[in-house]
């Protein structure tokens, strides 16, 4: 039987404490190759690097940095690293929360998405706290909870969004995405040249802690486990409108 192959991703870096804990947890498990982004790459979504060349390095044996996103380092790694398709991808541990919208933002999400659609097993592994300096505790307890969801179970295009609480977490559940009343905004500064610099402020918005979301798993403490799938189709949208005759377009 060929040795349980693991890919290891994230959009933090590929030196990231979050990584480099989850690598300790992983590697027991069979040959485990880290192909992650050179420097971080927060937010990228599902972006692909295009009309440039890519820069790969190796750190060492089996650990391997992209310059490019997230979704560049899984296709590199299917492509062009691994000896073979992966069994598990995972990706992460992310550096904060990835719930409710920020699963569209996540390039750490993205990652695992990316890999869902070559129908790899796949799961996003996020530690939903900044108030934190030790990984390992999230990374010891994912280990375990491996065992328990089975993620070769997975139908095709289905993968698993992970999110820790902060402190010892001892229990996880399955959640639906939350969702968040949005609130945007935009800072900007006046530079001393006179030119106008903007950027992209702290996220405002409300969380509705709904019963079964993530974001109440999450507040009670609870690692909250959330089946995406890469299909975004609406299907009651759907629905509705194949009930109903088309609209013919006015000439």
């Amino acid at each position: 039987m060929a040795e349980h192959l693991i890919l290891l991703t994230n959009d933090d870096g590929m030196d990231a404490p979050g990584l480099v804990a989850l690598r300790e947890v992983l590697k027991e498990r069979g040959r485990l190759v880290v192909v992650a982004p050179t420097s971080e790459r927060s937010a990228s979504s599902h972006g692909l690097t295009l009309r440039r060349h890519i820069p790969v390095i190796e750190k060492g044996e089996d650990w391997f940095g992209v310059e490019g996103t997230p979704a560049d380092c899984v296709i590199f790694a299917l492509h062009k690293i691994l000896p073979r398709r992966p069994d598990l991808v995972v990706s992460g541990i992310n550096d904060g929360p990835n719930l409710g919208d920020d699963v569209l933002y996540s390039g750490t999400v993205a990652a695992a998405r990316e890999a869902s659609m070559y129908e790899v097993p796949s799961l996003a592994v996020s530690l939903a706290s900044r108030d934190h300096n030790d990984f390992r505790p999230a990374a010891e307890f994912f280990g375990k909870m491996l065992d328990e969801l089975r993620p070769e179970r997975l139908l095709n295009g289905t993968f698993l969004n992970v999110n820790f609480p902060h402190g010892e977490a001892s229990s996880f559940r399955f959640t639906r995405q939350g969702n968040r009343r949005r609130v945007s905004a935009v800072v900007e500064e006046k530079a001393i040249s006179g030119g106008t610099h903007y950027w992209i402020g702290a996220d405002q918005s409300e969380r509705q802690i709904e019963a079964d979301s993530d974001y109440r798993a999450i507040q009670e403490g609870v690692v909250s486990v959330t089946p995406l799938h890469r299909d975004q189709t609406d299907y009651r949208a759907l629905g509705l409108f194949n009930g109903k005759p088309r609209l013919e377009r006015s000439s």
